[in-house]
Formats: structure tokens, sequence, C-alpha cells
């Protein structure tokens, strides 16, 4: 019987760890992988940044029965514009042609704030962006993708509370909500549970809860991966699951994303879920 959840990677298209899809796509193929994360740009998403063209790597995911997903990951100021001075909904039409041309099924935008902000200022740049989200709602009901947001670490402020992301969900009918088990703090843990049914897709890795946003290979954290699937299990979500190994620098999950450790997380995700069911 095939999963509710499917586990999906998180492609490797960094900077400092830059594949070319098309090898990404192969090894995910191989390994059993049931969906690939690609990575929106500011300007746009192009067949530079990923090493190929959308007609091949359309050619390439349809072969491996990979479903694409996108994430944006859009660093505001305070005004609620990036530093070259666009908005959200400007950033997700500069992606529009990436996501029509791949037939990318699941967008969702990770807003992060460009500097340290305070409460009062992240309440109001979460409020700025609003009108972003509702726009950003109707673009996808019109091309036929899901579209959400994710929650971030609690020290990143920005969507970061659950009563705030509730919030969100409530003022815009359609949104969806990524959450990152990763950044969940376990004080709000059945906070952003109770959000199940509004989510769309997960994230999933491994933290020394309760400090979150280490990002490590499942097993070298705390996370009861069991207890979670099994929360979403029963709240009736069924979707890809991206697996985002690699974590940052302070952590010293940085540059953990190998084959070894994506192919072991795989497999223990897969029997966390199977223990969920």
């Amino acid at each position: 019987m095939q999963q509710r959840i499917q586990i999906g990677i998180n492609a490797r298209l960094f900077p400092t760890n830059w594949r070319p899809i098309l090898e990404e796509i192969a090894f995910s193929r191989q390994q059993g992988f049931a969906s690939i994360q690609l990575p929106g740009k500011p300007s746009g998403l192009n067949e530079t940044h990923l090493g190929a063209s959308f007609p091949n790597v359309v050619a390439a995911l349809e072969a491996a029965e990979l479903a694409p997903m996108l994430e944006i990951v859009i660093r505001l100021n305070a005004n609620g514009k990036t530093e070259d001075g666009h908005t959200p909904i400007e950033v997700l039409h500069a992606n529009l042609h990436a996501i029509l041309a791949l037939k990318i099924r699941c967008v969702h935008w990770h807003l992060v704030s460009a500097e340290p902000i305070s409460s009062a200022v992240n309440d109001a740049l979460e409020q700025r962006v609003m009108p972003d989200f509702v726009t950003g709602v109707d673009v996808a009901a019109k091309h036929g993708f899901r579209f959400g947001v994710e929650q971030n670490e609690p020290e990143e402020m920005v969507f970061a509370d659950p009563s705030h992301v509730a919030a969100l969900l409530d003022d815009v009918p359609g949104l969806g909500f990524v959450w990152d088990f990763n950044h969940t703090h376990p004080d709000h843990l059945s906070a952003f549970q109770a959000l199940i049914p509004r989510m769309t897709m997960l994230h999933v890795s491994d933290t020394p809860l309760p400090k979150t946003n280490y990002h490590l290979p499942v097993g070298m954290g705390n996370v009861d991966f069991v207890d979670y699937f099994r929360a979403v299990l029963e709240g009736g979500f069924t979707g890809a699951a991206i697996l985002e190994i690699g974590g940052l620098p302070k952590s010293g999950g940085y540059g953990r994303d190998t084959d070894e450790a994506l192919v072991d997380s795989l497999r223990r995700l897969q029997d966390a879920v199977e223990a969920a069911m």
C-alpha cells in the first residue's frame, strides 16, 4: 500500500554544494524518493540555476515519477521588500515561468527578516505582507498549483509564533501551511498540530530539542518522528515530507547532506511513517 506521506529530497542546488538537477533526479529515483524540492530565486529560477533545460528537467521528473515542489526563501526588510526593492508577490511572479514550465505542484514562501528586528517591527512586517499572501493564493488558483507559507524557528520571529501563523491562515482562506518539524519548539508543538487541516507539505529533519533549526540527519537529534507522523496522519494529512538536512555552521549540521546521510534518513523516515500508521 502506498504511504500517505511521501518522503522527498531537497535538491542540493546550493552555492557551496551544487549538483546538476538531472543528477539529483537520478539519485532520487534510484533511492526511492517520491518528490523533490527546488529553490526559487529572487529574480526567478532559470535553466542556468538548474544546469539543464526546463523540458529536459520535466522529462526526467516524469520518468522518475517525482513530484516537483518549490520553496522560495525571501529575505525582507522591515518595509516588506527585499534588498532589491521587490515585494513577495513580485518574487512569486518572477518565478512563475519556472513554476509553470516545470509543472510545480506546491509552492511556498519561507519569509525571513534580513536583519534582527523587534517584536513590534515583526508584527508590522507580518501585517504588511498580508495582501501579498492573498494575491499569491489567487495566482496559485489561476495557474493550478498549491500555495503555502512555512513557519520559522522561534529566534527568526517572522511567522514563528503559532498564533501568528493561525491568524494568517484564518485571514487568508486557501493558503496552505508547510510545517517544519525541525523549526518547532516543544512548547509550540500542540499549537502547530492544531493546524494540520491546513498543511500542504512537511519539512523533516532532526534537531536536539529544545534547540531548533539544526537540520541534522534523522537519528542525530531527538525529534519523535513516529509521534509527529501519527499526529498528521490522524489529522488527515497526505502529501510530501521534504527531507531538509545539511544544517547551518552554528549547529554542526553544515555539509551533512551526503548521499549516505540522505539514504539513511530516508529509510528511517519510511520506518517511522509505517510505525505511525
